[in-house]
């Protein structure tokens, strides 16, 4: 009778045990829940510190590569097809139209915009993909890499406000541009008129 009735209390003493664990852990839940909904705002201050770093390690590992021109702007390129080098056709310059095809991504891979046969000036375009396109001698293919304060992000760099960059777009949806990214296009221009 006694082993009997030890193992009842063994067992019964189990139970309690588990309870007031479990009631500790429903507790602690509780509390820690609402703490951290109230601090999430506090934190969330679009910190996109550690984005940014990587992008510039992209950058200087990118830099490195066979066939990658880096220009004192800091944008990188690199030239696929150029047929009209040899031709002696002119660059194109920051008011010619063209006509192209291009796809733009991120380094994560992360493709935002694919485009054929867009046309736009030259002047109407962020700054890296203005100059990386006048390096071409009319139509070609090019690989563009440039950084954020030569895409979307200059007019924070230009006002010495770049730590506050905001990227482009709305957060979410589709085609947004993180702050600080750097932005990959493979552009086919078609056609030039100058």
């Amino acid at each position: 009778m006694d082993s009997k009735m030890r193992i009842k209390t063994a067992a019964l003493k189990d139970r309690c045990a588990e309870r007031v664990k479990t009631k500790w852990i429903r507790r602690f839940i509780l509390v820690l829940i609402p703490c951290s909904l109230l601090l999430t705002p506090g934190c969330k201050t679009n910190d996109w510190t550690e984005w940014k770093v990587q992008n510039e390690l992209w950058l200087k590992n990118n830099a490195l590569q066979d066939s990658v021109v880096v220009t004192s702007s800091g944008l990188q390129y690199k030239i696929i097809a150029d047929p009209e080098a040899e031709l002696g056709v002119n660059h194109p310059n920051t008011t010619s139209t063209i006509v192209c095809d291009y796809r733009l991504r991120l380094i994560n891979g992360n493709i935002l915009e694919v485009a054929n046969g867009a046309s736009f000036s030259l002047a109407n375009t962020i700054p890296g993909f203005s100059e990386g396109c006048r390096k071409l001698h009319g139509i070609g293919d090019i690989e563009l890499y440039i950084p954020a304060y030569l895409g979307y992000d200059y007019s924070k760099y230009e006002s010495n406000e770049y730590e506050k960059a905001e990227g482009y777009g709305t957060e979410g949806t589709t085609g947004y541009i993180p702050p600080y990214s750097t932005l990959i296009y493979e552009v086919h221009i078609c056609a030039v008129t100058q």
